[in-house]
């Protein structure tokens, strides 16, 4: 009686065992998975746990099935059944691999933190959780085993030492920042400095990017393509310090100066956070009980993620000079860019040469006539740069412009076409 059982066990097996293409479906498995694990670049490379796991699983259920259709055999089945399940769980023993083939991230940046946002309990940890909620992105990755979170940070290259500290902080290496370039709508060369490593899949709860989510690094479904958009919602660290570093982060990633003159020409430096999301602002403002309000406006916005530069309609809040200097005094390794004093505030190039060709008298009559971007095109430079030093050095607003005559405007058009373009070096 064992014997026919043995013979019929066989039978059932054969055709799967005689070829790796049905052996590897029989657990589950891609139909090349198998034999790839034989190929000598795969030799050293043991099957993850979750490919492990889905073996089991698939293997159970074919053996329901032949349960089912053969009760004369299921002792030999059940039997046969738990052989292979021991070998499995003894193969994971020896060879402790990792737990998906996604786990290869330890070869890459082994000294990796997975667990560095878990629990935001130092400055450090707020600042880059700031800087993530501005800068930084969660996208979804579909492989064959799955879809996985990727975790993604970027800057301009002039400011790649933010990515590389960023980098020092959570254990990655910084061997594996990216550097790329695109060209924008006016034809201006943009390069940016990136980080990106998978997050685990989807559906586990004690990943990174799960712990960000939970921070409240969300993302919203929009349109009719279902396109993913972040959609942040303001945490509460508990702490006062905590929630400074954060908004010192958020602020040195969607964050700028701007330079203000009072009626009595006493001259300051206040912070103005830029989002996308007006409901953020507002958060903020409560929490620290800030007088302006969220303005509208538009504003160039680079996303990271895709690399693309564009302008789109974004929520403005000015935070006021004494939250700033709070910010700035709890965390010293900040960006030194945006810490810019009163003095060097006009102290770039295109800035210095746009008040060397362009007075403040003759913008401000000009914004009556031309747009900032029609202005920008004749000189050769950006929209954003001409919006930032009409604000933020001339101190200027853009006002509506009402019916103009020819005249004028082939006056200003000659005005900046004598200045030319700026000499870009």
């Amino acid at each position: 009686m064992k014997n026919q059982s043995i013979k019929k066990i066989k039978l059932l097996f054969r055709p799967y065992f005689t070829s790796f293409r049905r052996m590897s479906e029989f657990f589950g498995l891609p139909s090349h998975y198998l034999p790839a694990q034989r190929m000598k670049e795969y030799t050293k490379k043991a099957i993850a746990i979750s490919k492990l796991q889905r073996m089991k699983n698939s293997m159970k259920k074919e053996l329901l099935q032949w349960k089912k259709q053969h009760p004369d055999i299921i002792n030999s089945l059940n039997y046969t059944e738990n052989e292979i399940l021991n070998f499995i769980d003894l193969y994971e023993a020896i060879f402790k691999p990792k737990p998906t083939p996604c786990s290869q991230i330890e070869d890459y940046h082994p000294n990796l933190d997975f667990n560095y946002f878990s629990e935001i309990n130092t400055l450090e940890k707020a600042y880059w959780l700031g800087f993530l909620f501005a800068d930084g992105w969660i996208g979804l990755e579909k492989k064959q085993s799955g879809c996985y979170y990727r975790i993604g940070f970027g800057q301009k290259s002039e400011d790649k030492e933010r990515v590389i500290e960023f980098c020092k902080a959570l254990g990655l290496n910084i061997k594996y920042i990216e550097e790329y370039k695109i060209i924008g709508e006016e034809g201006n060369i943009y390069h940016f400095s990136r980080i990106r490593f998978l997050s685990g899949k989807v559906e586990w709860v004690g990943s990174m990017a799960k712990d960000l989510i939970n921070w409240g690094i969300k993302y919203k479904k929009t349109g009719k393509d279902g396109k993913r958009v972040k959609d942040p919602i303001f945490p509460n660290l508990k702490n006062d310090k905590l929630m400074l570093a954060f908004l010192l982060g958020l602020f040195d990633g969607d964050g700028s100066l701007r330079l203000y003159t009072t009626s009595k020409d006493k001259i300051y430096v206040s912070p103005q956070i830029i989002s996308a999301n007006r409901n953020f602002l507002e958060k903020i403002k409560e929490y620290y009980k800030i007088q302006n309000n969220v303005s509208q406006k538009e504003y160039q916005k680079i996303d990271y993620e895709t690399g693309i530069v564009n302008y789109r309609k974004v929520y403005g809040l000015t935070l006021g000079t004494r939250l700033y200097q709070n910010m700035i005094l709890v965390m010293k390794n900040s960006m030194e860019r945006k810490r810019i004093s009163i003095e060097s505030f006009t102290n770039t190039p295109i800035r210095k040469w746009l008040l060397q060709v362009l007075s403040k008298e003759k913008l401000k009559e000009m914004l009556k006539i031309l747009s900032t971007y029609r202005i920008a095109k004749l000189l050769g430079i950006s929209k954003s740069v001409i919006d930032r030093f009409s604000k933020n050095v001339y101190n200027l607003e853009v006002p509506m412009r009402k019916d103009v005559s020819d005249y004028e405007i082939k006056y200003w058009t000659k005005f900046l076409n004598e200045i030319g373009k700026y000499p870009r070096r």
